[in-house]
């Protein structure tokens, strides 16, 4: 699909939907980059930070968000700007590009999740139809109860999806 070249010893590939994970500063400065538009550009977010956690320059800020310089947010920044913009721009980016762990063990965990909160569930739906009647209070409980049973079953979906992914190869040369 892209083009493949060489960027200081790191593979890289051009036009690709995704960031690849062997070009660090290309995705992290973009989400730099929209974080800080996010909050309403760069004065904004430099008072944020003043404001909210400490000092943080609109040079330094700028130098963080370009992909040519070697700057990146602390960490404690980008809490900052998130919170105040209120949205996990960078921190859910890196989430989502952490490398995968152990996929099987990730299944059986969320599936033992989903098999405790479903115990749960059915002993809050057990003790509210006891009486043969669900009141508007019970009927809230269980709907929240229900609510996190689905998101907990979405969750081992995932990690079924996952544990099916075919591994990738070793890079060559890998382990040296």
């Amino acid at each position: 699909m892209g083009e493949r070249k060489l960027l200081r010893g790191q593979a890289v590939i051009d036009g690709a939907h995704g960031m690849s994970a062997f070009e660090p500063n290309r995705w992290l400065k973009l989400k730099t980059k929209l974080l800080i538009k996010a909050c309403g550009g760069l004065e904004e977010a430099s008072a944020a930070c003043k404001e909210s956690c400490r000092e943080y320059s609109v040079p330094h800020l700028s130098r963080c968000q370009r992909p040519e310089r070697p700057d990146f947010l602390p960490i404690d920044i980008v809490l900052c700007l998130e919170a105040y913009c209120g949205l996990p721009i960078v921190t859910a980016a890196m989430a989502e590009t952490r490398p995968a762990g152990d996929a099987v063990g990730s299944l059986r965990d969320e599936t033992a999740d989903v098999i405790e909160r479903g115990g749960d569930l059915f002993k809050v739906v057990r003790a509210a139809t006891a009486d043969g009647q669900v009141d508007p209070r019970e009927g809230a409980e269980i709907g929240a109860m229900l609510d996190e049973f689905f998101a907990e079953l979405h969750q081992a979906r995932q990690a079924l999806t996952e544990a099916l992914r075919p591994k990738a190869a070793p890079a060559a040369g890998a382990g040296q």
